[in-house]
């Protein structure tokens, strides 16, 4: 499917402030969210780029849903097809037969961490905007 930029940073952001939350010890003094705010911007990069590494080839496997004003709906066996394909193909880069010497087990939840995280994202995204019905204020869009 294809994503806006934005839409992707939004919620790659969004789910790797909830992973950094739910990693966190359970006595924390500081909430989740200025915990999140008083790391150095190199640690939260390195969490988003974690995210997005899983993220992004799953979602640009899923199917096409033109979806205006809301947010993409896929079924289970979407996210989980994208997740396998998208895990797949990764494992396989980083080391050829990687994929086929994981056993079933670890196969079906890699895939299944995966379809979560991904639908994670899904949901965080905001709000697709029509890109037709773009509106291109006064100052930029009079051409005489």
């Amino acid at each position: 499917m294809k994503f806006t930029e934005r839409e992707m940073t939004v919620g790659i952001d969004i789910v790797a402030q909830r992973m950094h939350a739910a990693l966190r010890g359970p006595f924390r003094k500081r909430d989740a969210a200025a915990a999140w705010e008083g790391l150095a911007a190199f640690a939260k990069d390195q969490r988003r780029a974690a995210v997005g590494e899983a993220v992004i080839p799953a979602l640009l496997a899923l199917p096409e849903r033109p979806t205006v004003g809301a947010t993409p709906e896929f079924t289970a066996a979407e996210y989980e097809a994208a997740a396998e394909e998208s895990t797949r193909s990764l494992l396989e880069v980083r080391k050829p037969g990687a994929w086929e010497d994981l056993s079933e087990k670890k196969r079906t939840r890699l895939t299944r961490a995966t379809a979560a995280l991904t639908r994670s994202v899904v949901e965080a995204m905001p709000l697709r905007q029509d890109p037709d019905a773009l509106i291109v204020p006064d100052d930029l869009g009079g051409l005489s």
